[in-house]
């Protein structure tokens, strides 16, 4: 059964390269009724298409007022809006009122319900998001707003500033909500550190108490963090905090090193979920349950950068598992992300050298496809990326001319001198290059003895 709290579409209209386009989110069709895997959504296409633009205009719908900056940057004139539908309920942010009167006044967001209903903006999911922007006390938890469900974002361009020193053990009272959805602003390294710190420290008094319960609830979140970096990364990590000097480490395989040293995928890695793991565990959930199963929606920005290749087919698979009940949106240029995954929709963006649509009335719909799991790598390259080719540009330059002379000895307009010489250099670039070429001369040698 799908969670309610999603994003159902989003229609982006004078912003950047998009002039009216409508993106339509469907949920898992394939599902057994008591499977859980995260809503998986991939965006890719070439340079400049819109993936990001696209991304950070689903994030600000959730927060117009305080993290639009990234999109109002892309606005393209008075008339540049986003309209948009979640958990069955429709929204608009823009640069302007429009001149129909629908309630929507600068960069509010006006709440709709099916029939039209204009609600307004304190009666929608914003009031939620607002409600924690001061100082946060974690001991207001227990008396304070209930969330039903929250959202998040994270670039992956760029690995935050590595300032994971801490000082003391003391209480976090940051807002979980602060930056959640600025994607390179969320990661905090020096509150992420302060988070392991701390929940090392109470895990270890409850245990020297013997609330061995109570110690596995605070050891719970790091030990799914620790799971996921094996699942994606096939290292055994395990989060420690030295008593002198007093600081976080990561034990790899029983070698103790810094975050400074570590590699910048895996750093990657574990900033984002960590940092996602620690707002999670902060938030006042309206339903108890472990926090990696609450209803959350996931932006991850080029969600392949610093990932081996072995790492970008794992990534999309571990998260599905880790986030069962999660929307998540992501944005690659791999093919190993985009074939990684069952039970997840795909959405390629046209090229930003062709207008994506020419009449302003008539939004046109990018429809999503089914994930490329159980294609080849290559044929994933040809079909979702328009990439037919197999070899480097210099060698399929030279395939091409072979191809060429090998048509005009078939023709008889020449002989096969120069096409055995290049055919010959070919050869010599390696077996599977050498493969084609001897399959393509001894089919002509057949053609040319029928003839």
């Amino acid at each position: 059964m799908r969670q309610p709290y999603r994003i159902e579409s989003i229609t982006l209209r004078d912003i950047g390269v998009f002039e009216n386009t409508r993106f339509d989110f469907p949920s898992i069709e394939t599902l057994e009724a008591d499977e859980k895997k995260a809503e998986i959504h991939i965006f890719n296409g070439p340079n400049g298409c819109g993936k990001s633009t696209l991304l950070y205009a689903l994030a600000a719908s959730f927060e117009p007022m305080n993290y639009s900056t990234l999109i109002r940057l892309r606005y393209r004139s008075e008339k540049s809006r986003v309209d948009f539908k979640f958990a069955n309920m429709a929204g608009r942010y823009g640069i302007s009122k429009p001149e129909t009167s629908d309630g929507v006044y600068g960069n509010c967001v006006a709440l709709f319900d099916n029939d039209s209903h204009f609600f307004g903006f304190e009666s929608g999911w914003q009031s939620d998001f607002g409600e924690y922007t001061r100082p946060f006390n974690n001991n207001e938890k227990f008396t304070s707003k209930r969330f039903k469900f929250s959202a998040f974002a994270y670039s992956g361009h760029r690995s935050p500033q590595s300032d994971f020193a801490i000082s003391a053990i003391q209480e976090i009272k940051d807002s979980p909500f602060f930056h959640a959805l600025s994607f390179d602003k969320t990661v905090r390294p020096n509150i992420l550190a302060q988070w392991i710190a701390n929940n090392r420290t109470k895990a270890a008094l409850a245990k020297d108490d013997g609330e061995v319960g109570e110690a596995k609830l605070y050891d719970f979140s790091l030990n799914e963090i620790s799971q996921f970096i094996y699942e994606v990364c096939g290292i055994r990590a395990e989060f420690k905090l030295k008593r002198s000097p007093l600081e976080v480490s990561l034990s790899i395989d029983g070698l103790s090193i810094g975050f400074d040293a570590l590699p910048e995928g895996l750093k990657s890695i574990i900033c984002w979920v960590a940092d996602l793991a620690l707002r999670l565990e902060a938030i006042p959930w309206h339903e108890e349950r472990d926090i990696f199963s609450q209803p959350i929606v996931l932006f991850l920005d080029e969600v392949d950068i610093h990932l081996h290749p072995k790492w970008q087919r794992r990534i999309l698979p571990a998260i599905q598992t880790l986030l069962p009940n999660a929307q998540v949106f992501v944005s690659t240029h791999s093919p190993f992300v985009v074939g990684s995954v069952e039970d997840a929709w795909v959405y390629r963006l046209p090229d930003p050298q062709q207008m994506i649509c020419r009449d302003p009335h008539l939004p046109e719909t990018i429809q999503p496809t089914p994930s490329s799991a159980g294609k080849s790598y290559q044929l994933i390259l040809d079909e979702v990326f328009g990439v037919p080719e197999q070899f480097d540009v210099e060698t399929e330059k030279q395939l091409d001319e072979f191809y060429r002379l090998r048509q005009l000895v078939m023709e008889n307009k020449t002989d096969d001198t120069e096409l055995r010489a290049l055919a010959n250099t070919l050869t010599q670039k390696g077996e599977e290059v050498g493969a084609i070429v001897s399959m393509e001369l001894r089919q002509l040698a057949r053609l040319i003895k029928q003839g």
